[in-house]
Order: structure tokens, then sequence, then C-alpha cells
């Protein structure tokens, strides 16, 4: 029986960097007492990610299995044009259902595509292809607003089981996410069926031991989209207003998606969500403070033997990580007062910093003995 196959949403940037964090220094479940292990001396990973145009419009979808056939869904529901004379699910969602039947052989074509480049057996799963709803009278004030209505697929699409299996949250955990891409990211234009990936796109380097850093970088890109959606100029169409960008990245197997928006195609609606610029002239230089003055190995060394009495036959103890870290930022406030003042830095500024870092160097002690 055919079932509603979630999207999932997109999340912040914020959320993506709390996944990254847990994710990088997580080594596994202490069984006996049922809690994640963490190891808090690895550091966090550098990443590539690929940015792609978020297109103002509708989430839609098409899904297929042998067993149930072929459907097409909304945001939140299955949804059926009013012409299929078998119809029996929610109204259609401007026009797309209706769209999706008419470009059937367009969208099997491509889901077959997909099934027999990935070895998918459609006995046994569902293919979900999830495309953004656009142009039209879909949204107003969009990348896409003067084009007819059409279809732009996402850059992954989704296998799910025919019996899915959930967590104790209710959410799937037995889908998988692929690319929509055999030898090509997979469109077919003349049934106005488009693919993401196949427009230009921005890539960004993300340091995630200090992501902020690459915050300035987003808003600019998104800056520029909103003056001439990239888009919006492959179809024509030029200084049409672009939205911002889907990053997407993948780090341990996982892929991670965020959105970065701007406020030009929602001005007045006070709703959309923005970062805030970050001033990255001091991010750096608390950053070269840390690393080049505060934590070098000799302070952290010296501090670690002092406040475990290593000399003397003492072994360091993760239970007292926060004598270790104490004496650490009291040594940098008393020998460094100095520097701090000329960079203009305060505690406050580089405490959690510096913290971060003598607690990897402290725990890569304790894990070696």
């Amino acid at each position: 029986m055919k079932r509603f196959i979630t999207f999932g949403s997109i999340g912040q940037f914020r959320n993506i960097v709390k996944d990254i964090s847990f994710s990088a220094q997580y080594i596994g479940m202490d069984e006996e007492n049922n809690e994640a292990m963490f190891d808090k001396s690895i550091p966090f990973p550098v990443i590539n990610a690929i940015g792609t145009e978020k297109i103002h419009g509708t989430n839609a979808g098409v899904c297929f299995s042998n067993s149930d056939g072929f459907w097409v869904q909304s945001r939140k529901n299955i949804i059926d044009a009013p012409n299929n004379p078998n119809f029996t699910e929610a109204p259609d969602n401007a026009d797309c259902a209706f769209f999706a039947y008419e470009k059937y052989e367009a969208w099997m074509q491509i889901i077959k595509a997909l099934a027999l480049h990935y070895n998918i057996d459609l006995d046994r799963e569902i293919i979900s292809v999830y495309f953004e709803w656009s142009g039209g009278n879909i949204q107003k004030k969009s990348a896409l607003s003067g084009l007819d209505k059409r279809a732009i697929i996402f850059q992954h699409f989704k296998v799910s089981p025919l019996e899915p299996q959930l967590n104790n949250a209710g959410e799937e955990v037995s889908a998988r996410w692929l690319e929509t891409k055999t030898t090509h990211y997979l469109d077919d234009v003349e049934s106005n069926i488009f693919n993401i990936m196949n427009f230009p796109k921005v890539e960004l380097e993300i340091d995630f031991n200090h992501p902020s850093i690459a915050q300035n970088k987003m808003i600019e890109l998104v800056k520029e989209l909103e003056k001439n959606s990239l888009v919006g100029q492959a179809f024509g169409i030029k200084q049409n207003i672009g939205e911002g960008y889907v990053f997407t990245l993948e780090f341990k197997g996982k892929i991670h998606r965020f959105k970065v928006k701007g406020e030009a195609h929602a001005k007045g609606s006070g709703k959309v969500k923005t970062l805030k610029p970050v001033d990255e002239e001091l991010e750096n230089k608390k950053i070269e403070f840390v690393n080049n003055i505060a934590c070098k190995e000799f302070r952290l060394d010296q501090i670690y033997n002092e406040v475990f009495d290593v000399l003397n036959g003492g072994e360091g103890d993760i239970k007292r990580t926060g004598d270790y870290l104490k004496a650490v930022v009291a040594d940098v406030m008393k020998e460094e007062a100095d520097i701090m003042e000329e960079q203009e830095l305060t505690p406050k500024m580089v405490n959690g910093m510096i913290s971060k870092v003598a607690r990897g160097y402290m725990l890569s002690r304790v894990n070696r003995v």
C-alpha cells in the first residue's frame, strides 16, 4: 500500500555545526551505562560544501514501487490530480499532480534509470524523487517568476523499504539518500523537468573548528544571488531575485543540508531567518592568539605535569579536567595579559577557545597512558 514518504526539513547552519561536532568526536556507546562516549581530543573536520540555489516554490515528490505503482506528494500529503479517474487522495497542489501524471513517462524513465544504476529492487523498495515545483503563479518575486511551471529535481533522492523501520521518535531510520545521477544528473528538459545540479553552483570550505568564519562568505554569496538568480539567468531571465542557497555536505557517510536565505524575496514578511555577519578580523585574531600564543604545547605540557604531579609519578585523570582547564586559563591570563590588551582581546572572547584546545591536549595525554 502506498504511503507518504517524508522529505524532512532543511535546517540552519547552527544545527549542522552541532551535528558535525557530535559526530566527529562520537566513538560509540557505553553499553553498561547506556551513554554515548566521546573523544574530545579529536579535531573537527574541514569539509567542502556544495551550494545549489534554493528555488522559491513548493516542495513536491514522485514515488514508485512495483507493488504500489506511481504517486505524487506535496510537502505533507499524497496528492492527486482531479482528472485522474481513480482520484482518492488529497487535492492537487498548484497543478503539481496534474503535471506529474501528464509527464508520467518522463518521470518513470528517470526512476527506472536510478533503479538500474544503483541496483535498487523496486519489489522491495520505494524510490522518491523530490523537486521544487516552481514558476507560474506559485510564488511571487522568485527566481522563476515569468516562466511556465516546472520541476527542479534536487541533488539527492530517497530509497525507502516497503516496510519502514522507525526509531523511538517515530522517525524513519531505514531509508538512504543517493544522488540523482547516473552518468550525469538526470532531467528531461523537453518535459520541463530540470535538475538543480545542472545549473551553476558554488563551493564553500567550512572549517568546523572555527565555523563562524564561513558565515561571512555565505552572506556574500547570498547577497550576490539576490541581485541576479543564477537559475533565472540560465533560463534567460535576468535580475530575478535569488532566494538563497542550500548547502550540502557529507561526513561519515551521512548527508547534511542547511539553507542560507536572503531577505529580498521576503521583504515585509518578517519570517525569514538569515545569518548574521561575523567580525572576521576579530575571529582570526582570536584564533591566532589561542593557537600560537595561549596554547603553545610547552604551556599545556608544563601545566599538565604540575596539575597531575607527573614528575612524582602522578597520572592524568579525566575527573580532574576542570582543574586542568582552570590552571591553563589562569596561566594565560597572568602571562599574556599585555598581549591581550594590545590586541584588544578580553577573557570572555578567548577563554572558551583556550579551554577547547587545552581539553583536547589533556585527553590526548590521558589516552596515551
